[in-house]
Protein backbone atom coordinates (compact mmCIF):
# COMPACT_ATOMS: atom_id res chain seq x y z
CA UNK A 1 0.00 0.00 0.00
CA UNK A 2 1.33 3.44 -0.92
CA UNK A 3 0.67 4.68 2.60
CA UNK A 4 3.82 2.88 3.72
CA UNK A 5 5.85 5.23 1.53
CA UNK A 6 4.04 8.13 3.16
CA UNK A 7 5.00 6.83 6.62
CA UNK A 8 8.63 6.73 5.53
CA UNK A 9 8.34 10.40 4.61
CA UNK A 10 6.73 11.28 7.93
CA UNK A 11 9.86 10.07 9.76
CA UNK A 12 11.66 13.17 8.50
CA UNK A 13 8.81 15.51 9.38
CA UNK A 14 9.52 15.95 13.12
CA UNK A 15 13.23 16.40 12.44
CA UNK A 16 12.49 19.39 10.20
CA UNK A 17 10.82 21.22 13.04
CA UNK A 18 12.87 19.71 15.86
CA UNK A 19 9.83 18.59 17.81
CA UNK A 20 10.77 15.03 18.72
CA UNK A 21 13.49 12.47 17.97
CA UNK A 22 12.65 10.12 15.11
CA UNK A 23 12.91 7.00 17.30
CA UNK A 24 9.55 7.65 18.97
CA UNK A 25 7.55 9.05 16.05
CA UNK A 26 3.87 8.13 16.10
CA UNK A 27 3.35 7.72 12.35
CA UNK A 28 -0.40 7.24 12.70
CA UNK A 29 -0.65 10.78 14.07
CA UNK A 30 -0.13 12.16 10.57
CA UNK A 31 -2.27 9.64 8.72
CA UNK A 32 -5.16 12.12 8.40
CA UNK A 33 -3.01 15.11 7.40
CA UNK A 34 -3.14 16.40 3.83
CA UNK A 35 0.33 16.60 2.25
CA UNK A 36 1.23 18.64 -0.80
CA UNK A 37 4.29 20.40 -2.18
CA UNK A 38 4.60 24.06 -3.08
CA UNK A 39 7.55 24.61 -5.41
CA UNK A 40 7.22 28.41 -5.22
CA UNK A 41 8.11 30.33 -2.08
CA UNK A 42 5.37 31.11 0.41
CA UNK A 43 6.29 34.66 1.32
CA UNK A 44 3.50 35.60 3.73
CA UNK A 45 0.61 34.26 5.79
CA UNK A 46 -0.91 37.73 6.12
CA UNK A 47 -3.76 38.20 3.61
CA UNK A 48 -2.86 41.89 3.25
CA UNK A 49 0.33 40.94 1.41
CA UNK A 50 -0.68 37.99 -0.75
CA UNK A 51 0.84 38.29 -4.22
CA UNK A 52 1.01 34.74 -5.59
CA UNK A 53 -0.91 31.50 -5.88
CA UNK A 54 1.39 29.86 -3.33
CA UNK A 55 0.53 32.56 -0.76
CA UNK A 56 -3.15 32.44 -1.72
CA UNK A 57 -3.50 28.69 -1.20
CA UNK A 58 -1.86 28.85 2.22
CA UNK A 59 -3.80 31.81 3.62
CA UNK A 60 -7.08 30.43 2.25
CA UNK A 61 -6.84 27.58 4.75
CA UNK A 62 -6.49 30.03 7.66
CA UNK A 63 -8.88 32.88 6.82
CA UNK A 64 -12.23 33.60 5.21
CA UNK A 65 -14.08 36.59 3.83
CA UNK A 66 -17.67 37.76 3.94
CA UNK A 67 -18.43 35.81 0.76
CA UNK A 68 -16.75 33.18 -1.39
CA UNK A 69 -16.96 31.58 -4.82
CA UNK A 70 -18.11 28.01 -5.23
CA UNK A 71 -16.60 25.75 -7.90
CA UNK A 72 -19.10 27.09 -10.43
CA UNK A 73 -17.93 30.66 -9.68
CA UNK A 74 -21.19 31.63 -8.01
CA UNK A 75 -20.97 33.99 -5.02
CA UNK A 76 -22.01 32.21 -1.82
CA UNK A 77 -22.20 33.23 1.86
CA UNK A 78 -19.17 32.72 4.07
CA UNK A 79 -18.75 34.87 7.21
CA UNK A 80 -21.80 36.84 6.07
CA UNK A 81 -24.94 34.72 6.13
CA UNK A 82 -26.75 37.09 3.74
CA UNK A 83 -26.64 40.60 2.27
CA UNK A 84 -28.65 43.32 0.57
CA UNK A 85 -27.65 45.63 -2.27
CA UNK A 86 -29.34 49.01 -1.90
CA UNK A 87 -29.43 52.46 -3.53
CA UNK A 88 -28.91 51.11 -7.06
CA UNK A 89 -25.69 49.36 -6.07
CA UNK A 90 -24.14 52.14 -3.98
CA UNK A 91 -24.71 50.50 -0.59
CA UNK A 92 -24.24 46.95 0.71
CA UNK A 93 -25.56 45.60 4.01
CA UNK A 94 -24.02 42.34 5.32
CA UNK A 95 -25.51 40.30 8.16
CA UNK A 96 -22.77 38.28 9.83
CA UNK A 97 -22.93 34.78 11.21
CA UNK A 98 -22.97 34.77 15.00
CA UNK A 99 -21.28 31.38 15.47
CA UNK A 100 -17.81 32.23 14.09
CA UNK A 101 -14.73 32.35 16.32
CA UNK A 102 -11.13 33.34 15.69
CA UNK A 103 -8.41 30.80 16.30
CA UNK A 104 -7.16 30.61 19.84
CA UNK A 105 -4.31 32.95 20.83
CA UNK A 106 -2.85 34.27 24.06
CA UNK A 107 -3.62 37.81 22.88
CA UNK A 108 -7.33 37.33 23.54
CA UNK A 109 -8.41 37.93 27.11
CA UNK A 110 -10.86 35.07 26.83
CA UNK A 111 -9.97 31.63 25.52
CA UNK A 112 -12.06 32.15 22.40
CA UNK A 113 -13.06 35.36 20.63
CA UNK A 114 -16.17 35.75 18.49
CA UNK A 115 -16.09 37.49 15.11
CA UNK A 116 -17.97 40.82 15.22
CA UNK A 117 -18.69 43.62 12.76
CA UNK A 118 -15.85 45.83 13.99
CA UNK A 119 -13.42 43.12 12.81
CA UNK A 120 -14.70 43.61 9.27
CA UNK A 121 -14.30 47.38 9.54
CA UNK A 122 -10.76 47.00 10.89
CA UNK A 123 -9.73 44.47 8.22
CA UNK A 124 -10.96 46.59 5.32
CA UNK A 125 -9.53 49.80 6.74
CA UNK A 126 -6.19 48.05 7.23
CA UNK A 127 -6.06 47.10 3.55
CA UNK A 128 -7.07 50.58 2.37
CA UNK A 129 -4.70 52.45 4.72
CA UNK A 130 -1.60 53.65 2.80
CA UNK A 131 0.48 52.93 5.91
CA UNK A 132 -0.20 49.21 5.51
CA UNK A 133 1.33 49.31 2.02
CA UNK A 134 -0.77 46.37 0.93
CA UNK A 135 -0.52 45.40 -2.77
CA UNK A 136 -4.28 44.86 -2.49
CA UNK A 137 -5.12 48.49 -1.66
CA UNK A 138 -6.36 48.94 -5.24
CA UNK A 139 -9.49 46.86 -4.51
CA UNK A 140 -10.98 49.79 -2.56
CA UNK A 141 -9.06 52.84 -3.83
CA UNK A 142 -11.39 53.86 -6.66
CA UNK A 143 -14.56 52.39 -5.19
CA UNK A 144 -14.83 54.10 -1.79
CA UNK A 145 -14.37 57.61 -0.44
CA UNK A 146 -11.11 57.21 1.45
CA UNK A 147 -10.55 60.82 2.49
CA UNK A 148 -10.67 59.59 6.09
CA UNK A 149 -6.94 58.88 5.73
CA UNK A 150 -6.30 62.59 5.03
CA UNK A 151 -8.76 64.13 7.46
CA UNK A 152 -10.62 63.09 10.60
CA UNK A 153 -13.65 64.93 9.23
CA UNK A 154 -14.47 61.96 6.98
CA UNK A 155 -15.77 58.58 8.10
CA UNK A 156 -14.41 55.34 6.72
CA UNK A 157 -17.10 54.01 4.33
CA UNK A 158 -17.28 50.58 6.01
CA UNK A 159 -19.43 50.93 9.12
CA UNK A 160 -20.44 48.55 11.92
CA UNK A 161 -24.18 49.15 12.45
CA UNK A 162 -24.12 46.69 15.35
CA UNK A 163 -22.05 43.65 16.31
CA UNK A 164 -23.50 41.53 13.50
CA UNK A 165 -24.26 44.05 10.74
CA UNK A 166 -21.87 45.86 8.40
CA UNK A 167 -22.66 48.58 5.86
CA UNK A 168 -20.38 49.43 2.92
CA UNK A 169 -20.91 52.63 0.95
CA UNK A 170 -19.45 52.93 -2.55
CA UNK A 171 -18.68 56.06 -4.54
CA UNK A 172 -20.56 54.60 -7.50
CA UNK A 173 -22.00 51.22 -8.45
CA UNK A 174 -19.43 48.54 -9.26
CA UNK A 175 -21.10 45.32 -10.36
CA UNK A 176 -18.17 42.93 -9.57
CA UNK A 177 -17.87 44.26 -6.00
CA UNK A 178 -18.93 41.00 -4.34
CA UNK A 179 -16.16 39.26 -6.27
CA UNK A 180 -13.69 41.76 -4.79
CA UNK A 181 -14.88 40.74 -1.32
CA UNK A 182 -14.09 37.08 -2.08
CA UNK A 183 -10.41 37.86 -2.66
CA UNK A 184 -7.76 37.09 0.02
CA UNK A 185 -7.22 40.83 0.52
CA UNK A 186 -10.75 40.94 1.92
CA UNK A 187 -10.22 38.14 4.45
CA UNK A 188 -11.08 39.12 8.01
CA UNK A 189 -8.41 39.36 10.71
CA UNK A 190 -8.56 40.33 14.42
CA UNK A 191 -7.13 43.71 15.39
CA UNK A 192 -5.43 42.36 18.53
CA UNK A 193 -3.12 40.21 16.41
CA UNK A 194 -2.83 42.09 13.11
CA UNK A 195 -1.89 45.46 14.62
CA UNK A 196 1.29 43.80 15.91
CA UNK A 197 2.98 43.11 12.57
CA UNK A 198 5.93 41.18 13.99
CA UNK A 199 3.65 38.93 16.06
CA UNK A 200 1.10 38.43 13.30
CA UNK A 201 3.67 37.31 10.76
CA UNK A 202 4.62 34.34 12.93
CA UNK A 203 1.22 33.84 14.62
CA UNK A 204 -1.45 34.31 11.92
CA UNK A 205 -4.98 34.24 13.36
CA UNK A 206 -8.10 33.75 11.24
CA UNK A 207 -11.46 32.01 11.25
CA UNK A 208 -10.71 29.33 8.64
CA UNK A 209 -10.96 25.53 8.87
CA UNK A 210 -7.30 25.18 9.82
CA UNK A 211 -5.11 27.09 12.25
CA UNK A 212 -1.42 27.83 12.22
CA UNK A 213 1.01 25.49 13.99
CA UNK A 214 4.59 25.78 12.63
CA UNK A 215 6.47 27.44 9.76
CA UNK A 216 10.07 26.80 8.81
CA UNK A 217 10.47 29.23 5.91
CA UNK A 218 11.62 27.67 2.62
CA UNK A 219 11.26 24.24 4.24
CA UNK A 220 7.73 23.38 5.37
CA UNK A 221 4.51 24.70 6.85
CA UNK A 222 2.03 22.98 9.19
CA UNK A 223 -1.61 23.74 9.96
CA UNK A 224 -3.90 21.92 12.39
CA UNK A 225 -7.64 21.42 12.45
CA UNK A 226 -9.70 24.33 13.83
CA UNK A 227 -11.87 22.52 16.37
CA UNK A 228 -14.16 25.53 16.70
CA UNK A 229 -14.90 25.79 12.96
CA UNK A 230 -18.52 26.70 12.34
CA UNK A 231 -19.29 24.72 9.18
CA UNK A 232 -20.95 21.31 9.14
CA UNK A 233 -21.48 18.87 6.28
CA UNK A 234 -24.07 16.09 6.63
CA UNK A 235 -24.23 16.92 10.35
CA UNK A 236 -20.48 16.38 10.70
CA UNK A 237 -18.26 19.29 11.74
CA UNK A 238 -15.64 20.31 9.22
CA UNK A 239 -12.82 19.93 8.42
CA UNK A 240 -12.51 16.17 8.08
CA UNK A 241 -8.71 16.37 7.99
CA UNK A 242 -6.59 16.73 11.12
CA UNK A 243 -4.22 19.13 9.44
CA UNK A 244 -2.33 20.25 6.34
CA UNK A 245 1.39 19.91 5.68
CA UNK A 246 2.90 22.02 2.89
CA UNK A 247 6.37 21.02 1.75
CA UNK A 248 8.63 23.46 -0.11
CA UNK A 249 10.67 21.39 -2.54
CA UNK A 250 11.72 23.68 -5.41
CA UNK A 251 12.57 20.92 -7.91
CA UNK A 252 9.35 19.84 -9.61
CA UNK A 253 10.78 16.53 -10.77
CA UNK A 254 11.77 15.62 -7.22
CA UNK A 255 8.34 16.65 -5.94
CA UNK A 256 6.63 14.65 -8.67
CA UNK A 257 8.56 11.50 -7.75
CA UNK A 258 7.54 11.94 -4.11
CA UNK A 259 3.94 12.30 -5.23
CA UNK A 260 4.12 9.12 -7.33
CA UNK A 261 5.59 7.29 -4.34
CA UNK A 262 2.63 8.36 -2.20
CA UNK A 263 4.44 10.94 -0.10
CA UNK A 264 2.11 13.72 -1.28
CA UNK A 265 -1.64 13.38 -1.54
CA UNK A 266 -1.96 15.88 -4.35
CA UNK A 267 0.11 17.36 -7.18
CA UNK A 268 -0.69 20.55 -9.03
CA UNK A 269 0.28 21.44 -12.59
CA UNK A 270 2.32 19.77 -15.29
CA UNK A 271 5.90 20.91 -15.67
CA UNK A 272 7.47 20.73 -19.12
CA UNK A 273 9.98 18.21 -17.80
CA UNK A 274 7.28 15.67 -16.90
CA UNK A 275 4.40 16.34 -19.30
CA UNK A 276 5.57 13.78 -21.86
CA UNK A 277 5.97 11.18 -19.13
CA UNK A 278 2.45 11.75 -17.81
CA UNK A 279 0.14 12.84 -20.59
CA UNK A 280 -0.97 11.72 -24.01
CA UNK A 281 -1.29 14.37 -26.73
CA UNK A 282 -5.01 14.69 -25.93
CA UNK A 283 -4.39 15.63 -22.31
CA UNK A 284 -5.30 12.28 -20.72
CA UNK A 285 -3.12 10.24 -18.40
CA UNK A 286 -0.93 7.61 -20.00
CA UNK A 287 -1.98 4.04 -19.30
CA UNK A 288 0.81 3.38 -16.76
CA UNK A 289 -0.71 6.09 -14.50
CA UNK A 290 -4.39 5.92 -15.39
CA UNK A 291 -5.19 3.23 -12.80
CA UNK A 292 -3.00 4.76 -10.08
CA UNK A 293 -4.00 8.42 -10.14
CA UNK A 294 -7.04 10.66 -10.42
CA UNK A 295 -6.76 13.53 -12.90
CA UNK A 296 -8.82 16.72 -12.68
CA UNK A 297 -8.57 19.00 -15.71
CA UNK A 298 -10.59 22.21 -15.51
CA UNK A 299 -10.68 25.55 -17.35
CA UNK A 300 -8.35 27.98 -15.59
CA UNK A 301 -8.99 31.71 -15.89
CA UNK A 302 -5.64 32.47 -17.46
CA UNK A 303 -5.22 33.88 -20.96
CA UNK A 304 -1.83 33.29 -22.60
CA UNK A 305 -0.89 35.64 -25.42
CA UNK A 306 1.83 37.28 -27.48
CA UNK A 307 1.13 41.01 -27.40
CA UNK A 308 1.89 43.99 -29.63
CA UNK A 309 2.52 47.54 -28.44
CA UNK A 310 0.95 49.67 -31.19
CA UNK A 311 2.03 53.04 -29.76
CA UNK A 312 3.09 55.65 -32.33
CA UNK A 313 6.68 55.38 -31.11
CA UNK A 314 6.85 52.07 -33.01
CA UNK A 315 5.53 53.53 -36.27
CA UNK A 316 8.45 52.19 -38.28
CA UNK A 317 7.80 48.61 -37.22
CA UNK A 318 5.85 46.30 -39.56
CA UNK A 319 3.80 45.38 -36.49
CA UNK A 320 2.07 48.76 -36.61
CA UNK A 321 0.45 47.58 -39.84
CA UNK A 322 -2.82 45.91 -38.84
CA UNK A 323 -2.65 43.50 -41.78
CA UNK A 324 0.68 42.14 -40.56
CA UNK A 325 -0.80 41.56 -37.10
CA UNK A 326 -3.88 39.90 -38.59
CA UNK A 327 -1.72 37.72 -40.86
CA UNK A 328 0.21 36.48 -37.84
CA UNK A 329 -3.08 35.58 -36.15
CA UNK A 330 -4.19 33.46 -39.10
CA UNK A 331 -0.76 31.87 -39.59
CA UNK A 332 -0.74 29.97 -36.28
CA UNK A 333 -2.38 26.56 -36.01
CA UNK A 334 -3.33 26.81 -32.34
CA UNK A 335 -4.96 23.38 -32.23
CA UNK A 336 -1.68 21.78 -33.32
CA UNK A 337 0.20 23.93 -30.80
CA UNK A 338 -1.98 22.66 -27.93
CA UNK A 339 -1.45 19.01 -28.95
CA UNK A 340 2.29 19.08 -29.54
CA UNK A 341 3.56 21.80 -27.22
CA UNK A 342 1.02 21.52 -24.37
CA UNK A 343 0.11 17.80 -24.54
CA UNK A 344 -3.57 18.67 -24.80
CA UNK A 345 -3.62 21.01 -21.79
CA UNK A 346 -5.39 24.23 -22.72
CA UNK A 347 -8.04 25.38 -25.17
CA UNK A 348 -6.99 26.89 -28.50
CA UNK A 349 -8.00 30.57 -28.41
CA UNK A 350 -10.32 31.25 -31.30
CA UNK A 351 -12.60 33.79 -29.62
CA UNK A 352 -11.56 36.82 -27.56
CA UNK A 353 -9.28 37.74 -24.66
CA UNK A 354 -11.70 36.46 -22.01
CA UNK A 355 -10.84 32.78 -21.30
CA UNK A 356 -13.35 29.95 -21.17
CA UNK A 357 -14.71 29.14 -17.74
CA UNK A 358 -16.70 32.26 -16.86
CA UNK A 359 -20.42 31.59 -16.44
CA UNK A 360 -22.78 33.43 -18.82
CA UNK A 361 -20.11 35.15 -20.93
CA UNK A 362 -21.17 35.18 -24.64
CA UNK A 363 -18.00 33.64 -26.10
CA UNK A 364 -19.59 32.81 -29.43
CA UNK A 365 -20.39 36.49 -30.03
CA UNK A 366 -16.72 37.45 -29.98
CA UNK A 367 -14.98 36.99 -33.33
CA UNK A 368 -11.45 35.64 -33.09
CA UNK A 369 -8.97 34.12 -35.54
CA UNK A 370 -8.86 30.54 -36.81
CA UNK A 371 -5.97 28.97 -38.70
CA UNK A 372 -5.96 30.08 -42.36
CA UNK A 373 -2.51 30.08 -43.94
CA UNK A 374 -3.86 31.13 -47.35
CA UNK A 375 -5.48 34.25 -45.88
CA UNK A 376 -2.31 35.01 -43.89
CA UNK A 377 -0.21 34.97 -47.08
CA UNK A 378 -2.76 37.13 -48.90
CA UNK A 379 -2.72 39.76 -46.14
CA UNK A 380 1.08 39.94 -46.22
CA UNK A 381 0.98 40.36 -50.00
CA UNK A 382 -1.47 43.24 -49.58
CA UNK A 383 0.88 45.08 -47.23
CA UNK A 384 3.58 45.36 -49.89
CA UNK A 385 6.19 45.10 -47.13
CA UNK A 386 9.60 43.72 -48.08
CA UNK A 387 10.64 41.91 -44.92
CA UNK A 388 14.21 41.66 -46.18
CA UNK A 389 14.64 45.41 -45.72
CA UNK A 390 11.99 46.11 -43.05
CA UNK A 391 12.78 46.55 -39.37
CA UNK A 392 13.12 43.03 -37.90
CA UNK A 393 10.27 41.60 -35.85
CA UNK A 394 11.63 40.56 -32.44
CA UNK A 395 9.60 38.36 -30.10
CA UNK A 396 10.63 38.85 -26.45
CA UNK A 397 9.99 35.91 -24.11
CA UNK A 398 11.24 34.05 -21.05
CA UNK A 399 12.95 30.67 -21.31
CA UNK A 400 9.81 28.86 -20.11
CA UNK A 401 8.08 29.78 -23.36
CA UNK A 402 10.90 29.08 -25.80
CA UNK A 403 9.26 25.97 -27.28
CA UNK A 404 6.04 27.89 -27.93
CA UNK A 405 7.94 30.85 -29.39
CA UNK A 406 9.81 28.56 -31.78
CA UNK A 407 6.50 27.02 -32.86
CA UNK A 408 5.02 30.47 -33.59
CA UNK A 409 8.24 31.50 -35.37
CA UNK A 410 8.02 28.53 -37.74
CA UNK A 411 4.31 29.02 -38.39
CA UNK A 412 4.79 32.69 -39.26
CA UNK A 413 7.74 31.94 -41.53
CA UNK A 414 5.41 29.80 -43.65
CA UNK A 415 3.32 32.94 -44.20
CA UNK A 416 6.39 34.97 -45.13
CA UNK A 417 6.89 36.70 -41.77
CA UNK A 418 10.41 36.31 -40.30
CA UNK A 419 10.67 36.50 -36.50
CA UNK A 420 13.73 36.74 -34.27
CA UNK A 421 13.42 35.42 -30.69
CA UNK A 422 15.09 37.08 -27.72
CA UNK A 423 15.01 35.42 -24.28
CA UNK A 424 15.05 37.48 -21.07
CA UNK A 425 14.74 36.85 -17.32
CA UNK A 426 11.09 37.32 -16.31
CA UNK A 427 11.77 40.43 -14.19
CA UNK A 428 13.65 42.10 -17.03
CA UNK A 429 10.91 41.26 -19.54
CA UNK A 430 8.32 42.87 -17.25
CA UNK A 431 10.49 45.99 -17.08
CA UNK A 432 10.89 46.12 -20.87
CA UNK A 433 7.13 45.88 -21.35
CA UNK A 434 6.38 48.45 -18.69
CA UNK A 435 8.88 50.96 -20.08
CA UNK A 436 7.70 50.42 -23.69
CA UNK A 437 11.11 49.36 -24.95
CA UNK A 438 9.70 46.40 -26.90
CA UNK A 439 6.66 46.01 -29.11
CA UNK A 440 6.24 42.21 -29.33
CA UNK A 441 6.25 40.14 -26.15
CA UNK A 442 4.88 37.16 -24.29
CA UNK A 443 2.24 37.88 -21.65
CA UNK A 444 -0.56 36.31 -19.64
CA UNK A 445 -3.47 37.57 -17.60
CA UNK A 446 -4.95 35.72 -14.64
CA UNK A 447 -8.13 37.19 -13.19
CA UNK A 448 -7.86 38.91 -9.82
CA UNK A 449 -11.54 38.08 -9.52
CA UNK A 450 -13.53 35.90 -11.95
CA UNK A 451 -15.32 38.51 -14.02
CA UNK A 452 -14.92 39.49 -17.69
CA UNK A 453 -14.47 43.12 -16.59
CA UNK A 454 -11.16 42.12 -15.00
CA UNK A 455 -9.85 41.12 -18.45
CA UNK A 456 -11.11 44.16 -20.30
CA UNK A 457 -9.25 46.53 -17.95
CA UNK A 458 -6.18 45.52 -19.99
CA UNK A 459 -7.58 47.58 -22.87
CA UNK A 460 -8.71 50.75 -21.09
CA UNK A 461 -7.00 54.02 -21.97
CA UNK A 462 -6.44 54.98 -18.33
CA UNK A 463 -4.48 51.74 -17.85
CA UNK A 464 -1.77 52.49 -20.43
CA UNK A 465 1.59 51.18 -19.20
CA UNK A 466 3.58 52.04 -17.18
CA UNK A 467 0.60 53.04 -15.04
CA UNK A 468 -1.48 49.94 -15.72
CA UNK A 469 -1.76 46.62 -17.59
CA UNK A 470 -2.58 48.05 -21.04
CA UNK A 471 0.82 47.10 -22.50
CA UNK A 472 -0.72 47.24 -25.99
CA UNK A 473 -1.48 50.98 -25.79
CA UNK A 474 -4.77 50.15 -27.43
CA UNK A 475 -7.59 52.68 -27.20
CA UNK A 476 -11.09 52.67 -28.62
CA UNK A 477 -13.66 55.15 -27.30
CA UNK A 478 -16.63 52.80 -27.77
CA UNK A 479 -14.80 49.95 -26.02
CA UNK A 480 -13.81 52.20 -23.12
CA UNK A 481 -17.40 53.41 -22.73
CA UNK A 482 -18.78 49.84 -22.86
CA UNK A 483 -16.41 48.71 -20.08
CA UNK A 484 -17.35 51.65 -17.85
CA UNK A 485 -21.07 51.18 -18.53
CA UNK A 486 -20.87 47.48 -17.66
CA UNK A 487 -20.05 48.35 -14.04
CA UNK A 488 -23.28 50.29 -13.59
CA UNK A 489 -25.67 47.34 -13.96
CA UNK A 490 -25.99 44.08 -12.05
CA UNK A 491 -27.84 42.39 -14.93
CA UNK A 492 -25.35 39.70 -16.04
CA UNK A 493 -26.70 39.47 -19.57
CA UNK A 494 -26.40 43.22 -20.16
CA UNK A 495 -23.00 43.43 -18.44
CA UNK A 496 -21.46 40.58 -20.40
CA UNK A 497 -22.90 41.92 -23.65
CA UNK A 498 -21.18 45.25 -23.07
CA UNK A 499 -17.90 43.57 -22.18
CA UNK A 500 -18.13 41.43 -25.33
CA UNK A 501 -18.36 44.66 -27.36
CA UNK A 502 -15.01 45.74 -25.89
CA UNK A 503 -13.56 42.27 -26.48
CA UNK A 504 -14.60 42.37 -30.14
CA UNK A 505 -13.07 45.81 -30.53
CA UNK A 506 -9.59 44.81 -29.39
CA UNK A 507 -9.73 41.57 -31.39
CA UNK A 508 -10.62 43.48 -34.56
CA UNK A 509 -7.50 45.59 -34.02
CA UNK A 510 -5.41 42.42 -33.53
CA UNK A 511 -3.37 43.96 -30.70
CA UNK A 512 -2.49 40.56 -29.27
CA UNK A 513 -2.29 36.96 -30.47
CA UNK A 514 -4.44 35.11 -27.96
CA UNK A 515 -2.74 31.71 -28.03
CA UNK A 516 -4.76 29.61 -25.62
CA UNK A 517 -7.04 29.63 -22.62
CA UNK A 518 -5.31 27.72 -19.87
CA UNK A 519 -6.50 24.65 -17.99
CA UNK A 520 -5.53 23.60 -14.48
CA UNK A 521 -4.26 20.09 -13.89
CA UNK A 522 -4.67 18.45 -10.50
CA UNK A 523 -3.69 14.90 -9.67
CA UNK A 524 -4.44 12.99 -6.50
CA UNK A 525 -4.26 9.46 -5.15
CA UNK A 526 -7.34 7.22 -4.89
CA UNK A 527 -7.52 7.65 -1.12
CA UNK A 528 -8.19 11.40 -1.48
CA UNK A 529 -11.93 12.14 -1.57
CA UNK A 530 -13.71 15.46 -2.01
CA UNK A 531 -10.87 17.33 -3.72
CA UNK A 532 -12.38 19.49 -6.45
CA UNK A 533 -11.15 21.82 -9.16
CA UNK A 534 -12.43 25.16 -10.39
CA UNK A 535 -11.67 27.86 -13.00
CA UNK A 536 -10.27 30.26 -10.39
CA UNK A 537 -7.79 27.55 -9.29
CA UNK A 538 -8.30 28.11 -5.58
CA UNK A 539 -7.58 25.23 -3.20
CA UNK A 540 -10.31 24.39 -0.71
CA UNK A 541 -9.55 21.56 1.73
CA UNK A 542 -12.27 21.85 4.36
CA UNK A 543 -14.36 19.04 2.80
CA UNK A 544 -11.48 16.78 1.74
CA UNK A 545 -11.23 13.30 3.27
CA UNK A 546 -8.59 10.60 3.21
CA UNK A 547 -10.09 7.12 3.03
CA UNK A 548 -7.67 4.20 2.69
Amino acid sequence: MLFRNTVKYFLFFPIIFGWVGCKNVDNSKFRNYFFYNEDANITTLDPAYVKSQSDNWAVSQLYEGLVEYNDSLEIKPALAKNWEILENGNRYIFNLRTDVYFHKTDLFKNEIRKLIASDVVYSFKRIADPKTASPGAWIFNDKMDLRCFQSDSFQFPVIALNDSTVAINLLRPFAPFLGILAMPYSFIVPKEAAENAEYFRNHPIGTGPFQFKKWEEDVALLFEKNKKYYRFENNVQLPYLDGVYIDNIKNKQTAFMRFIQGEYDFFNGIDASIKDELLNKNGTLKSKYASQLKLLKTPFLNTEYFGFNIDKKFDKSPLNNIKVRQAMQYAIDKQKMISYIRNGVGVAAEHGFVPVGLPNYPYESVKGYSYNLTLAKQLIKETGIDFKTAEPIVLNITSDYLDMAVFVQKECELAGIPIKIEVHPSSFLRQLKKEQKINFFRGSWIADYPDAENYMVCFKQENFSPGGPNYFHFYNADANAAINQSNLTTNDSIRNGLLAIADNSQMASAVCIVLYYDESIRMSHPWVKGLTSNPANFLRLRSVKKIY
